[in-house]
């Protein structure tokens, strides 16, 4: 369950949601201003200490990351090919590592390769920093944000639930397919023309399950006098510290000073 909330006690458990937020997009901010991936590996190992700080099961970002390594290899072969050695400026860019074809033709530019690592960084940052975020921070901190920035609490309240009802329904998906390879049922197996018709049956009973569980939450809100008032309480607010303050600080200072060193010319291909 990828977007599931994992309860913890540690620093970054404990950071308020807009302290979060902020370095998030600070961090974002300063991955696409270097395009050399040497600066980007510095942002990557960064997130990695943060998820080491905040004892998240490095399996569970894995299990994110995986579905994309086919992406990745793709994203290789294709910036290989597209960025010629013209289009960078430094030398060790403009390089030609070899060609493809007889006649000096489908060159693959040294550049081309350091730039499908960037995008492969950047990929993977972004992954792994928006994980950590969910990860550590409750839906009723998002929700409490929303409020906060004069979101309808409506389409807050649509919003939180679509996000938390992701991990229930891939827990119920995996539920139904143990079920159903249990019963003899070859999913795993053939073609992917095969899976997908494997896949078919599966349908009905998720959408059931989805139905019923809709209907559940119906009644629930219905039970809880949910409309009955347009004020709604929490039974935790959020509250900025002293160290959220000091952590915005010194993510904007960081991002400054990145930005300035991208102007500059440092991580420029």
């Amino acid at each position: 369950m990828f977007l599931e909330y994992v309860p913890g006690k540690s620093p970054v458990h404990k950071l308020d949601v807009r302290a979060k937020i902020v370095a998030f997009i600070c961090l974002i901010t300063a991955l696409f201003l270097f395009k050399h991936p040497v600066y980007n590996v510095f942002i990557l190992l960064s997130v990695v200490i943060i998820a080491l700080v905040a004892r998240l099961p490095f399996r569970r970002l894995w299990g994110m990351l995986a579905p994309l390594v086919p992406v990745f290899v793709m994203i290789m072969i294709i910036t290989g090919y597209t960025y010629p050695a013209s289009t960078f400026s430094s030398p060790e860019a403009r390089q030609v590592l070899f060609y493809s074809w007889p006649g000096k033709r489908l060159p693959v530019s040294t550049g081309g390769i350091l730039y499908g690592f960037t995008l492969l960084l950047r990929i993977i940052t972004m992954v792994a920093s928006s994980s950590i975020l969910t990860l550590t921070t409750p839906l009723g901190d998002f929700l409490q944000l929303l409020r906060i920035l004069r979101v309808p609490y409506e389409i807050s309240f649509v919003i939180t639930t679509g996000i938390r009802f992701v991990p229930t329904m891939e827990a119920k998906s995996a539920m139904v397919l143990d079920a159903q390879r249990s019963r003899g049922a070859m999913i795993d197996t053939g073609g992917m023309v095969q899976r997908i018709k494997a896949y078919v049956p599966i349908m009905v009973p998720m959408i059931v399950d989805s139905i019923r569980m809709s209907e559940n939450l119906a009644c629930a809100m219905l039970n809880r006098g949910y409309g009955a008032t347009r004020d709604w309480t929490t039974l935790q607010k959020i509250e900025m510290a002293r160290r959220d303050y000091v952590v915005i600080a010194a993510a904007i200072v960081i991002t400054a000073i990145a930005v300035v060193m991208a102007q500059r010319g440092y991580g420029a291909l």
